[in-house]
């Protein structure tokens, strides 16, 4: 039987299979040859694969910048890796800008792997060991490999003041969100938090999946052209809005269901010209985005050891590396909806 090594994004909707890996350069002292286990979909990889991506990407590139795998050689520097199960960093930041000094995910130049460079959709791959984090919490390939979603959701939470009393609505029910709502059940331990979803099938997915979730669907949102300011804040109702849904209609939800002086989150890249900024300046919102997962990797590699179960349920489906072409193609009619896929180039242990 052929085993597929080596998967390549060729352009949009174009993906290419190989039986054997890329000539690998020579490693520099502080390099590591990864034997990569296994890559977690994102979302951006299926909007590289659409052409949708919203920001920077290059084509023909290596997806895949969530993944586990073992570190098969090392350089002299990062010996101490070797045979370790590893993941890492999407950010390639350079750690010596003013940026880096205060968020590595904003480095004057980044790259992010698997997206502007190649990433670990490949069973051999060198990388710099400085990107890399070791499995010292015995999670195993599987849960080794959600760590950068996690840390992404983590990311992000760190940038906005959440208090326990808060009332915190989570918008889209794909993983980002859901991450994020566990984040915020059992990190941050806030009150209630609630999870709007539009697609009924995911929503009932999820229901079953995470039965202590409180599912919304979302409301219709008004144009613009209000009467006055009280039309502007009617269906306002949370201090805090997370935007995990990648959407335009999910950002205009946020702001619209945002209460006055209340805060929202952004996740995701989106280019759009009809944002409801007039709902952002009326009620004296405070808008944060955040990209990337840097500097929170060992935080929820802590919380994954702690919450295992619940975030295993996040996979919903894992194929051969020979099969990912049926992780990018639509999910057939009446089949479940899928929050995470995984692709497998190995055989570690779940």
């Amino acid at each position: 039987m052929t085993h597929v090594r080596d998967l390549l994004l060729t352009g949009p909707g174009e993906l290419r299979s190989s039986d054997t890996s890329p000539p690998l350069p020579a490693l520099r002292p502080d390099d590591v040859v990864v034997e990569v286990d296994r890559v977690t979909l994102c979302g951006s990889d299926h909007r590289l694969y659409e052409g949708t991506y919203g920001g920077p990407r290059s084509y023909p590139i290596r997806f895949g910048h969530e993944w586990s795998g073992r570190v098969v050689d090392a350089g002299a520097g990062a010996r101490p890796l070797l045979g370790h199960l590893v993941t890492g960093d999407c950010s390639r930041w350079c750690g010596r800008c003013p940026r880096c000094a205060a968020d590595r995910n904003v480095c004057h130049h980044i790259q992010k792997f698997g997206i502007t460079v190649d990433g670990f959709s490949t069973r051999h791959r060198t990388v710099d060991s400085r990107y890399l984090y070791a499995d010292d919490f015995d999670l195993g390939a599987g849960l080794l490999a959600l760590s950068e979603f996690f840390a992404v959701a983590h990311h992000g939470l760190c940038r906005i003041p959440l208090h326990e009393d808060d009332d915190v609505l989570v918008i889209g029910a794909g993983a980002l969100g859901l991450a994020s709502h566990l984040l915020l059940t059992h990190e941050y331990k806030v009150r209630s938090v609630r999870v709007m979803e539009a697609d009924p099938a995911k929503a009932a997915l999820v229901a079953g999946l995470f039965p202590d979730a409180v599912l919304r669907t979302p409301p219709p949102v008004g144009g613009h052209g209000a009467a006055d300011y009280a039309a502007l804040t009617k269906d306002a109702r949370y201090p805090v809005v997370v935007e995990c849904s990648g959407s335009e209609h999910g950002m205009n939800t946020a702001l619209a269901l945002a209460l006055p002086l209340g805060r929202v989150l952004c996740f995701g890249l989106r280019s759009s010209a009809n944002l409801r900024t007039d709902l952002l300046v009326a009620k004296s919102l405070t808008l944060s985005g955040s990209i990337g997962g840097t500097g929170s990797f060992r935080g929820v590699q802590a919380f994954l050891a702690d919450h295992r179960e619940e975030a295993a349920r996040l996979v919903t489906h894992r194929l051969p590396a020979g099969r990912a072409g049926e992780a990018f193609a639509p999910a057939p009619h009446g089949t479940t909806p899928r929050i995470k896929t995984q692709i497998l180039f190995g055989e570690e242990t779940q």
